[in-house]
């Protein structure tokens, strides 16, 4: 007959495994509650019902997410999913999860996005208190409400002093939806309510197509389900040789070129504020291991000028030029007056060389600290090196060089296509 003690140590583990697994059950179904149910009443993002989400199959991809460190739980993977959950639900800013879409005639890695709990109620909050929602149908009404100074919503701006912001607004909405929505009327709320709480979601819509944007795939409610461009630039960098930095320098000179000049979108400019190593992802060729894809994976930090046709672009005195101050890595001072003003503004350029073509960039640490294993001519490394000081240093509104950055900029990139080529002129097959 077993003893007191052994029966209720019997009883207890009965217990505890029953207690278990009824919290097992509960997190599995909150799970299958968000792959499963992911549309949120309010505030629709659809932008024109892009995808039905009765259609939409996302199944998480868990051991990406313990890979990239995002866990720091020891329980399976489930458990620490509803963690991650939980982190979406409880804060305001954006939350991320990987996984795989199935879409209408294949599956593709993909990345669903969208706003925290917090950002979303606090602007509800607003809304409630500024105006009623349903009644912003006029063309007048288009203004964008005054929301906490920690959330960024949408910042666009004209060269043309003139314009006032409904008519920037109501322009760029429409630059946004489809043309052949079934509700115009309701597409623009929506449009104007991600331009309180999901500008990224504004800005990949004007940008589909460009090559240094991800692909949206679909919406449902406030998610929104992008393409996975692969690790970021950070997860690679200390990992890449000096031929595949070279690429990534050029890959960014030339992205920050083309969104200011008007090559990424012909009626507007993009000035990025928050461009950091984290948010740019790279792809590699499986066989070569060069560089294959690079992608800014975060547009919620940006400036939209609305580029004004009128202005010459050999003027030259109306380039507006980013002081430099030495405030460390990821740190950009920027005015976005003085960018809003200028016909084009050299800011896009200044983040790529201070934020990874300097000393404290890493990127090109070869050139910036004349590494004398390198294969190219003393004097083509040296010429790169004065181009990456100049770009960063020897410009200012009080005192401008001969030629501003961004001429300065495309010099660089024919710079870094000779080392390059010295580089890789003796190597068959370039690896990590």
């Amino acid at each position: 007959m077993p003893s007191v003690s052994s029966l209720i140590f019997y009883v207890a583990v009965v217990l505890f495994a029953v207690y278990l697994n009824d919290r097992n059950g509960a997190n599995i179904k909150l799970l299958e509650s968000y792959e499963h149910n992911i549309n949120i009443t309010f505030g629709p993002l659809n932008l024109g019902n892009d995808s039905s989400c009765n259609a939409l199959d996302f199944q998480l991809n868990y051991k990406k997410h313990v890979d990239l460190g995002i866990f720091f739980s020891n329980h399976a993977s489930y458990m620490s999913m509803v963690s991650l959950f939980k982190l979406w639900t409880s804060q305001r800013n954006d939350k991320i999860f990987f996984g795989t879409l199935k879409l209408n005639d294949k599956t593709v890695s993909a990345v669903a996005k969208g706003p925290g709990r917090n950002c979303f109620e606090m602007f509800e909050q607003t809304v409630n208190i500024a105006t009623d929602i349903n009644t912003i149908v006029t063309y007048g009404q288009w203004t964008l409400l005054p929301l906490s100074d920690d959330i960024r919503s949408l910042e666009i701006c004209s060269k043309d002093i003139k314009s006032i912001q409904n008519a920037l607004l109501y322009s760029f909405f429409n630059s946004v939806i489809s043309d052949d929505s079934d509700n115009k009327a309701h597409s623009l709320i929506e449009a104007w309510i991600a331009a309180h709480v999901s500008v990224e979601l504004l800005v990949l819509k004007v940008l589909h197509g460009y090559r240094y944007v991800p692909n949206i795939y679909a919406t449902c409610g406030r998610v929104y389900f992008v393409e996975d461009c692969g690790h970021t630039l950070e997860y690679h960098m200390s990992k890449m040789n000096l031929t595949n930095r070279l690429l990534v320098a050029k890959e960014l000179l030339t992205l920050a070129l083309e969104l200011a000049d008007g090559t990424a979108h012909q009626s507007y400019s993009f000035y990025l504020t928050d461009l950091t190593a984290e948010n740019i992802a790279v792809k590699l060729n499986e066989t070569s291991g060069l560089l294959q894809t690079l992608k800014v994976i975060d547009w919620s930090d940006v400036i939209i000028v609305v580029n004004n046709h009128s202005l010459k672009k050999t003027d030259n005195d109306n380039i507006h030029v980013s002081k430099h101050i030495d405030c460390g890595p990821g740190c950009l001072s920027y005015s976005k007056e003085e960018i809003c003003q200028s016909r084009v503004s050299d800011h896009n350029i200044y983040a790529v060389c201070k934020e990874f073509l300097s000393n404290d960039g890493r990127l090109l640490h070869e050139i910036t600290g004349s590494d004398k294993t390198m294969k190219s001519p003393e004097k083509e490394v040296k010429n790169l090196a004065s181009l990456l000081n100049n770009c960063l240093w020897n410009f200012d509104v009080e005192k401008q060089s001969e030629i501003n950055r961004l001429d300065t900029a495309k010099l660089i990139i024919k710079s870094i296509q000779l080392i390059y080529n010295f580089e890789t002129s003796n190597i068959t097959n370039n690896v990590l």
